[in-house]
């Protein structure tokens, strides 16, 4: 299996010199346990680690809440917890620990736990942990991250259909689409079953096949309400439990009331580009799908989201009553940036929702266009167009430069 550089191993190594509790959430299979222990690689220091999946361990914390204080004090300074949420009161075990440490140093422990879902942050975390819990979002790989495999180069049509969940690159052929459906049904039966009655599986199931269809696209609830035969409010409910296990992720439209724009539009995206082709049973070939441009939209918004969520930024779509529309507002300080993405660009003028939100927006800074195919731009090309400062990058080459161009004016 390729080994890849995960982007938030130096953030994670930094915290040994902290004393909070570190928790990393992220779905199944996105690479947290491989994290928790390339951190456990570099300790000196005597540590332990324990899969809380794997029957003996679990063992091991079904006792009263002294008890596993008593446990994890003798098991050494630094204690590494895999899907901490099958502890009973685990917030309140974290929290007796580490005010326990500020008391006494000698029982200082440092915990790195891990999390499948943002469900067991709120449940399982309830009291305060201010200024005692340190928590980071896992998603699937970016395509930097990808790119870093030790053994070999690797293709990046072949992330666009496969997805970044790390696992994936171990299969080759048939064996990826069977590993990736075999996900796909386990997160159904383990995350989803015990959150939504069983008659309702069907209906979930359906759901998750209709957003994957409908990526990037406007969807009204209702409609899907009535197509699958179930109230709006339950249809929100299956949306809030995606969203929570971070299986799919909404992007709210931007508007600041002007008469003409959609104010309470959402679109929704599947996380995992391998998981949604998964959803659709499909798998051809990126040159010959019909679908690129909701895949290289799709890769966009992952970058975009891998960027805010460490730059305190929020990240829309815009789209007016007459169809004008950009693919993505990054709003950061109040500063705005307008962001489209193109399967192909050969003009030298703005695309025209672009120029639609200049005129309803003049303040904006600048914008960025992200193509897949172009005869006649470079990689990254910095040019001007009626006064605006137009940034054109190649979307496979955009990791190199995005991060620097949106926090530019800051």
């Amino acid at each position: 299996m390729p080994k890849f550089k995960r982007n938030l191993l130096p953030e994670l190594l930094e915290e040994l010199e902290q004393t909070q509790v570190v928790i990393i959430f992220g779905p199944r299979q996105v690479g947290k346990s491989y994290l928790l222990n390339q951190v456990a690689k570099k300790l000196k220091t005597r540590h332990c680690y324990f899969d809380l999946e794997q029957p003996d361990d679990l063992l091991k914390f079904e006792a009263s809440q002294s008890e596993i204080q008593k446990f994890l004090l003798s098991h050494g300074a630094t204690i590494f917890i895999d899907e901490f949420h099958y502890i009973k009161n685990a917030g309140k075990v974290f929290k007796a620990l580490f005010d326990l440490g500020k008391r006494d140093s000698t029982k200082k422990v440092k915990i790195f736990a891990s999390g499948s879902s943002a469900i067991e942050m709120h449940k399982h975390i309830q009291e305060s942990m201010a200024g005692r819990l340190h928590s980071y979002r896992l998603m699937p790989m970016l395509l930097d991250e990808y790119l870093s495999a030790d053994q070999h180069r690797l293709s990046t049509d072949e992330y666009l259909i496969y997805g970044g969940l790390p696992e994936v690159y171990e299969y080759s052929g048939e064996k990826r689409e069977l590993y990736l459906r075999g996900i796909l049904e386990t997160y159904i039966q383990k995350d989803i079953k015990s959150l939504i009655k069983e008659e309702n599986i069907s209906s979930f199931n359906k759901l998750l096949f209709m957003l994957a269809e409908f990526q990037g696209q406007i969807v009204v609830l209702s409609n899907l309400a009535r197509d699958l035969r179930v109230s709006a409010q339950t249809i929100q409910s299956y949306i809030d439990i995606l969203e929570q296990t971070y299986t799919t992720y909404v992007l709210k439209s931007f508007s600041s009331n002007l008469s003409n724009e959609l104010k309470k539009s959402k679109k929704y995206y599947i996380y995992d580009l391998g998981i949604r082709h998964a959803l659709l049973k499909n798998f051809i070939s990126l040159k010959k799908r019909q679908d690129q441009g909701t895949i290289y939209e799709t890769y966009a918004l992952h970058y975009l989201i891998s960027i805010a969520n460490r730059a305190n930024t929020d990240v829309f779509f815009w789209r007016t009553s007459k169809g004008q529309e950009v693919d993505f507002i990054w709003q950061k300080n109040q500063i705005l940036t307008a962001i489209e993405v193109k399967t192909k660009f050969e003009m030298q003028s703005l695309p025209k929702g672009l120029e639609a939100f200049f005129r309803a927006y003049p303040k904006t800074s600048k914008a960025i266009i992200l193509f897949a195919e172009s005869k006649i731009y470079d990689e990254y090309n910095e040019i001007e167009i009626k006064g605006r400062k137009v940034f054109v990058i190649d979307i496979k080459e955009s990791h190199k430069y995005l991060k620097q161009i949106l926090n530019s004016d800051q």
